[in-house]
């Protein structure tokens, strides 16, 4: 389905006009990088409109740059006639970079946006509304790796727990997660984590989950179920294991908008010095996710509710998060995020608290895989009691890499 157009939609110079044939010349002749910069050219010198954006993304998607793709079909997609074949190559484009939840965001699009039969049943093919053995089985991974400064280590960390601020140190972290098929309806996921304080070793983490999920459709619902472990340690030594059951669920409400709901229920044991973590964890999270041209925007709520062998740790929290995240430049992208949580302890002697979580990340496709990330994170936790009263700043630069 992708294919370059012919014409553009709007006058243009001489020069404009040039650069934009020779882009067509080089596109058949399968030079795709050659093809894009042609374009690029014809669009800097004045040609516009979505003939010319489409032959911009058709062109990046060729040359493997995914970044400019995704932001040319984004442009495309205010064209109400082309906004059905923009969703439909965002969805490709989302396959490339192994996102297959994105992907499916934007095929589920299209049926509403066109008439085209041709193109409604590629979507189709895509969401497995049809047989594709293409895409039945599937697998993809993450890793990423990162640097940066904590001034409130101990806070940011498992501060309900440890009870020790203003603590500030320079750390490393790395993560990697590998998601696999087994048969047509089982997956199987696992991930891996660390991090390292440079000089406040007590805190340093290493982490693994491994779990397995069903999904089945009822209707227009997406259904996963499934089981985790986990296992956590700290400077070392056993800090928690968990066992983990849920069931989660999404739908298409239209177009633009696609609704998910979680519950988690979580096993806890809690080891050594640890060991009023024991106990149960309840989590019961929705959330709304909303498609611009431009814009991606998600609005969560999340109950949990914990009953630990501490009374004093035991806690009803409320939280509700907003997250805003567009791509404004060739290959940047910039995510807000924040967040608002309200915490009551079983125990009078805690009382309540509010913590607020503000965050933005900025990201720079580098190619195909590869990206690098700037994030800055703030927390502000307002509580009645004075040792869970903090304020936080996080920094981290790195790269990461889909597989």
């Amino acid at each position: 389905m992708l294919f370059v157009c012919s014409g553009t939609a709007s006058a243009y110079s001489d020069e404009a006009g040039r650069q934009f044939r020779a882009g067509s010349t080089a596109f058949q002749a399968g030079d795709y990088s050659k093809a894009l910069a042609a374009f690029e050219s014809a669009l800097a010198q004045g040609m516009s409109g979505p003939a010319l954006h489409f032959n911009i993304g058709v062109a990046a998607y060729r040359a493997g740059n995914y970044g400019r793709a995704e932001a040319a079909f984004k442009e495309v997609a205010n064209t109400p006639a082309m906004a059905g074949l923009a969703y439909y190559n965002l969805g490709l484009v989302e396959l490339k970079r192994n996102d297959p939840d994105a992907a499916t965001r934007w095929f589920a699009r299209v049926e509403a946006a066109t008439q085209d039969a041709k193109l409604r049943q590629l979507a189709a093919v895509q969401l497995g509304e049809v047989e594709s053995p293409a895409t039945a089985r599937t697998w993809f991974g993450y890793a990423g790796f990162g640097i940066g400064h904590d001034d409130n280590v101990a806070l940011v960390s498992n501060s309900d727990v440890l009870g020790i601020s203003d603590s500030a140190d320079n750390f490393a972290e790395a993560q990697f997660a590998l998601s696999m098929p087994l048969g047509d309806v089982w997956r199987i996921d696992g991930n891996v984590n660390a991090v390292d304080y440079q000089d406040l070793d007590s805190f340093d983490q290493l982490g693994a989950q491994v779990g397995g999920r069903y999904r089945w459709n009822v209707g227009d619902w997406i259904n996963d179920a499934g089981v985790q472990v986990a296992h956590t340690l700290l400077d070392g030594s056993s800090f928690e294991s968990r066992r983990a059951l849920f069931v989660q669920t999404r739908r298409t409400l239209r177009s633009d908008l696609t609704l998910h709901g979680r519950y988690r229920f979580n096993d806890i044991d809690g080891h050594d010095e640890f060991r009023g973590l024991s106990g149960r964890r309840h989590e019961l999270s929705a959330a709304l996710d909303w498609m611009q041209a431009a814009w991606d925007f998600r609005f969560g709520y999340l109950l949990e509710i914990g009953d630990y062998d501490d009374n004093t740790l035991s806690a009803t929290r409320h939280e509700l998060s907003f997250d805003a995240e567009s791509e404004f430049a060739r290959d940047w992208t910039i995510l807000f995020e924040a967040s608002r949580r309200h915490s009551s302890y079983d125990d009078n002697t805690n009382g309540k608290e509010q913590r607020t979580e503000l965050g933005v990340a900025l990201t720079r496709t580098l190619t195909s895989r590869w990206q690098a990330f700037l994030r800055y994170a703030y927390t502000n936790n307002d509580a009645d009691a004075s040792e869970f009263d903090y304020t936080g700043n996080r920094l981290t630069a790195g790269i990461e890499a889909t597989l």
